[in-house]
């Protein structure tokens, strides 16, 4: 479930990074994020899709963690990883 939290929230981020133009610019130098950017619809879209995938990992943090409390530490401590992942995916692509 970790797993799945994690992977809702770095594809929700994704999302809404690519949904501005500054990252989008960033993007046009990974192969991989240039076929991303071509299946992706427009960006109001793409920022809805991302922040649905972002309360949809809360919600099922909150619904398989018994403890509401240990529920939002555990998610937030999550999401702090997914961001970081995702940004220091994004510097690279600067550096390159």
């Amino acid at each position: 479930m970790i797993t799945l939290v994690f992977i809702l929230q770095l594809l929700g981020f994704l999302c809404l990074m690519l949904a501005m133009n500054k990252h989008v610019k960033q993007a046009g130098n990974s192969r991989l994020l240039t076929q991303v950017l071509r299946v992706l619809p427009s960006p109001p879209f793409t920022q809805l899709v991302g922040w649905m995938l972002l309360i949809a990992s809360s919600c099922l943090a909150l619904t398989r963690i018994e403890i509401i409390s240990i529920a939002i530490v555990w998610w937030c401590c999550t999401l702090s990883a997914a961001l970081l992942t995702v940004a220091l995916y994004f510097s690279s692509l600067c550096d390159t």
